[in-house]
């Protein structure tokens, strides 16, 4: 899209700039982490500041951005991988602090981020157990090259589990046959991470996950037109007749659906990151403006209908950044105590909670600060109309707001018939 003409006062330009934003939001999540959270968190925005904003080009994918990411092992923080077994500075906190700096200067980076690092990096970090398929997660974890999950097909959204997608076992190799949609990151994909069944009537307890390479015959990959975010590329990914090595694979026959399962944990958490730098982003925009921008012969925040929704807003937020560092805290629990079935249980719900709280909290935060700050809120002089259109489909990805309702509610249903 060719940029507009610019519109916004150069008094008000030259204090909405990132590094303001950044300080702003370091005083509002500086007393919720701790010294080398806070650290870090400075590393990771100058580093942001320096070299990735430079780096942007609205007119272009996000994908060579990885590169600059891989550099300082910022494609993810979730998994000690290289160096950051011995500086301790990963978990899942710290992912959700490398979240939110990046989706506070690039919202659609984060967004293809979390999927190559997250969502495909850390089953491969905690499944992969031979040499090439290490090589596969340093590639990806430097930047160097582009993973992608596939479970979700046509007629299999909410209902992913039956699949139709199918694997075959032949001897030294696997078969594969399937059709998966939604894939982010898919069309550019090097690496994809994909669940298919060799009996469609149980899969359960027949659902493999296997990475299959962009070489491999029989692989074909088209784009989805989602006009939300122009710059990350979510497809259809076909695979047919694909031969898989029975070293590529991470679940095996009925692995597979304890792996899924278990990686939507840390799928729904780092979306929670990400959600939350987007709604800091706009919150953060619009408080500036605000107090900034004269109408009526004074500043508009002053206003009671502008200042207290403001207010409100930001209330709200501070209190889900600080559920969303708890999630950190609880997937810490379920990696301490991996037989604890009650933990597990417990950390399955909250994580879907606090992902519908904070990715519908972004939404809202971004549609009502784009009200409140006014018409140039609308036009690429902000940030606003970007951040909004990706809380759209972070609402959506890792499931949509109401499956995450549902399995809460699952949840809070078994916790009563427990007792009663």
């Amino acid at each position: 899209m060719k940029k507009g003409v610019n519109i916004l006062s150069d008094e008000i330009k030259s204090k909405l700039t990132t590094r303001n934003i950044y300080r702003i939001f370091n005083q509002f999540i500086f007393p919720m982490i701790s010294n080398d959270e806070r650290e870090f968190l400075r590393e990771v925005e100058d580093y942001m500041l320096e070299r990735i904003e430079p780096s942007i080009n609205l007119d272009k994918d996000v994908y060579e951005l990885f590169k600059i990411l891989g550099k300082k092992n910022y494609i993810q923080r979730l998994n000690p991988y290289g160096d950051l077994a011995g500086s301790g500075r990963y978990g899942m906190r710290y992912e959700l602090l490398l979240a939110m700096a990046t989706s506070i200067v690039d919202p659609e980076l984060d967004l293809a981020r979390v999927v190559t690092g997250v969502i495909f990096g850390n089953p491969v970090f905690k499944y992969g157990g031979n040499k090439h398929v290490q090589e596969i997660l340093d590639q990806v974890l430097k930047g160097e090259k582009i993973g992608c999950i596939c479970i979700t097909e046509r007629e299999r959204g909410s209902d992913a589990v039956h699949m139709r997608s199918t694997i075959e076992e032949r001897g030294d190799y696997l078969l594969l046959n399937a059709e998966k949609v939604y894939t982010t990151n898919g069309p550019v994909a090097d690496y994809f991470i994909v669940y298919g069944v060799t009996d469609i009537e149980n899969p359960r307890g027949t659902m493999y996950q296997v990475i299959v390479e962009r070489e491999f015959e029989g692989i074909e990959t088209y784009r989805l037109g989602i006009t939300s975010i122009p710059r990350v590329q979510i497809g259809q990914s076909i695979f047919k007749n694909v031969k898989v090595p029975k070293g590529n694979v991470l679940g095996g026959r009925g692995g597979g659906y304890t792996n899924l399962f278990t990686g939507l944990v840390a799928e729904r958490d780092a979306i929670v990151g990400s959600s939350l730098g987007v709604a800091w982003l706009t919150a953060i925009t619009a408080l500036i403006y605000t107090n900034l921008r004269e109408q009526f012969g004074q500043r508009i925040y002053q206003f009671q209908g502008i200042y207290m929704p403001i207010t409100q807003l930001f209330t709200e937020l501070m209190a889900a950044t600080e559920l969303g560092l708890q999630t950190g805290d609880e997937y810490r629990k379920t990696l301490k105590y991996p037989d604890k079935a009650d933990i597990h249980k417990y950390n399955a719900a909250f994580s879907s909670g606090t992902k519908f709280l904070a990715s519908n909290l972004a939404h809202k935060i971004n549609y009502e600060m784009q009200q409140l700050i006014g018409g140039i809120a609308f036009t690429d002089n902000l940030r606003v109309e970007k951040a909004l259109a990706v809380s759209h489909v972070q609402e959506i990805i890792g499931g949509s707001r109401n499956i995450q309702l549902i399995l809460t509610s699952r949840a809070l249903r078994d916790m009563v018939k427990s007792i009663l």
